[in-house]
């Protein structure tokens, strides 16, 4: 079966191909596969987990941004859109840096980053970061991946603790989050830090997020 998704074409098992449709018509019938070879279904079954891997960290991101969308979001409204209960609901966000109750506090706010080999501030001078938290992420943690100048380099990254929502201006980024192992402590990036990091102002949905 060909499903074709704004003028691209791509090949999947007929049995994938149902369920998807299905599943986008909200159609609540679970028709069982038709195939019934091992090798078929065990294909199929990795397919689909694939497919759900995805599926759910554009879910957890998309989460993410409505909820750092505003102050006063509603999380009822986003629990339930999730099928999630609020104790859930509430780990998933702080896990992508979110508060788990805002009337706590904010988010931890990367705003800007030193490459450690030549000492180079960068997005802030050297006054507004002072006095600032900071930690740093070895050459071999994330974001290593970044496709610029920064790839396999080792950062400080310094940020303004317990910002709220309302005022950390997440915007695109919201979802992007740093950790810090050693001391737990998970940072939302702001948008120009993940600019500067990533070139690309897009999410990049293949990434699991910072948990």
């Amino acid at each position: 079966m060909r499903i074709g998704i704004g003028g691209e074409q791509v090949e999947v098992p007929d049995d994938l191909g149902r369920a998807l449709l299905a599943g986008l018509r909200g159609e609540r019938l679970v028709e069982p596969p038709q195939a019934s070879g091992f090798e078929d279904l065990v294909a199929l079954v990795a397919r689909i987990s694939r497919l759900a891997q995805h599926l759910t960290v554009v879910k957890e991101l998309a989460m993410s941004r409505a909820d750092a969308a505003g102050a006063y979001s509603n999380r009822r409204a986003l629990g339930m859109a999730a099928a999630m209960a609020a104790s859930q609901l509430g780990r998933v966000l702080e896990g992508h840096g979110l508060p788990r109750d805002r009337r706590a506090g904010g988010v931890d706010l990367i705003v800007a980053f030193r490459t450690t080999d030549d000492g180079v501030l960068h997005l802030a001078a050297d006054p507004d970061v002072e006095g600032l938290p900071s930690f740093t992420l070895p050459a071999d943690s994330p974001p290593q991946e970044a496709p610029g100048e920064f790839a396999g380099r080792e950062l400080t990254f310094y940020y303004r603790p317990q910002v709220p929502i309302a005022q950390a201006g997440l915007g695109r980024a919201a979802g992007y989050t740093l950790r810090d192992a050693d001391r737990n402590l998970v940072g939302c990036v702001t948008e120009q830090v993940f600019d500067a990091l990533f070139g690309d102002p897009r999410l990049d949905p293949t990434r699991p997020n910072g948990r």
